[in-house]
């Protein structure tokens, strides 16, 4: 356990206070080694109220502390995991996910326990840290970001005869185990529908705290050659399924009218399945630094997914750069309204809206009248303001 900053921090005010912030990973937006929990604690702790002192643990791996972070926070406590072998094993002989497991270390344990006692409320963020809430001594709020037990059964529907029999096993360990998180602990994630689902499945209150936008400087103007876009972490089971799909099934589709089109696949850490779609007219771009190139070189983002949980941040972005999306119904979920975003109910019209888009058709598709008009993107800074609210809450019950 290595303390790396401490400093004193003056008097409370009547509104200021203490926060200890649990994560499961180093708070970054690292292209290659981040993902989306650890972007979500990084932008939140970037814009908390300067009132909030903060603590943080959280564990070392291949990205490092940012220097913004460092300076955020009053004490920070990097700490090791396990290692692989035996986060394998104990996660094998308990309820536990092989990333909790790694976590779940004496060290971790009992720094959470001595920094939480000194500390108005605990913020404990990530599915593989909140098994640790047994730990906590104060009010808890436990923000999953996308609920283990529901994303395990989904990756279930992408397994296969052994793999899918132990994801079933390990989906039923990991509902046990959140039935037995501390009752007086506030449950959030990042999706409304995935916060009620999860409610009632655990027959308790559930909340939901939705993703921000970062602000967009490129702005987007149509490429010279037709171009169909897909951003999103190119490891995670229902990502790889979209892409696939996109090139595999939409793509042929594409080219019989738009022969010209090319097909850009960006993210972090393509999985071999990714890799294998490049061709002269699909481009896999992996660990891109600026998405919003991304957005800004194509003529459409196109999002085919048929699984997935919480809310897309790249139909976000992508609407943000002023670039036309056309979605599944499984990608808009929980997107506010936009006359840019275009819904498709089932692939035939997700072909279609794409191909409108690329301006090959007789007519555009419509967009929503203006009774339903466009909700203005969720800035981080009102994000990071809604998880410090809830812990005020939490703490003055």
């Amino acid at each position: 356990m290595t303390p790396l900053a401490r400093t004193s921090h003056a008097s409370p005010t009547r509104d200021s206070m203490s926060l200890l912030y649990v994560t499961e990973d180093v708070p970054n937006r690292d292209p290659l080694h981040g993902n989306g929990s650890s972007m979500i604690s990084y932008e939140v702790l970037r814009h908390l109220p300067s009132d909030v002192a903060v603590s943080l643990v959280t564990f070392q791996g291949e990205a490092d502390l940012p220097d913004e972070i460092r300076a955020r926070c009053d004490t920070v406590v990097l700490l090791q995991c396990r290692g692989p072998r035996q986060a394998s094993f104990v996660s094998a002989l308990s309820p536990l996910s092989i990333g909790a497991a790694a976590r779940a270390t004496r060290e971790a344990r009992r720094a959470i326990s001595r920094l939480s006692q000194a500390a108005d409320a605990t913020l404990l963020h990530g599915p593989h840290v909140a098994p640790l809430a047994s730990h906590v001594r104060g009010p808890t709020v436990i923000q999953v970001v996308d609920p283990w037990s529901m994303r395990v059964d989904m990756e279930v529907e992408l397994a296969r005869r052994l793999r899918a029999r132990y994801r079933r096993r390990k989906a039923k360990q990991a509902f046990a185990l959140e039935l037995r998180f501390p009752r007086e602990a506030q449950l959030l994630t990042v999706g409304r529908a995935d916060a009620e689902a999860w409610s009632a499945r655990l027959q308790r209150p559930v909340r939901s705290i939705a993703n921000g936008v970062d602000p967009i400087q490129t702005r987007w103007t149509p490429p010279p050659v037709p171009t169909v876009s897909f951003v999103g972490s190119l490891s995670y089971p229902p990502n790889i399924e979209s892409a696939t799909v996109l090139a595999r099934e939409i793509g042929p589709r594409i080219w019989r009218q738009v022969p010209e089109a090319k097909f850009v696949i960006a993210g972090r850490q393509p999985a071999p399945e990714v890799w294998s779609l490049a061709s002269d007219r699909v481009e896999i771009r992996p660990n891109v630094r600026e998405v919003q190139e991304i957005y800004a070189s194509s003529s459409v983002a196109v999002f085919a997914d048929r699984h997935g949980l919480g809310v897309r941040n790249s139909v976000r972005e992508a609407l943000g750069c002023g670039l036309p999306v056309v979605a599944s119904r499984f990608a808009a979920r929980e997107q506010p309204p936009h006359p840019l975003l275009h819904v498709a109910q089932d692939e035939d019209q997700l072909v279609a809206l794409t191909l409108d888009a690329l301006g090959h058709s007789a007519s555009p598709p419509a967009s929503p009248d203006t009774a339903s008009s466009i909700t203005a993107s969720r800035t981080w800074t009102e994000v990071a303001q809604e998880y410090i609210a809830l812990c005020r809450e939490v703490a003055e019950r």
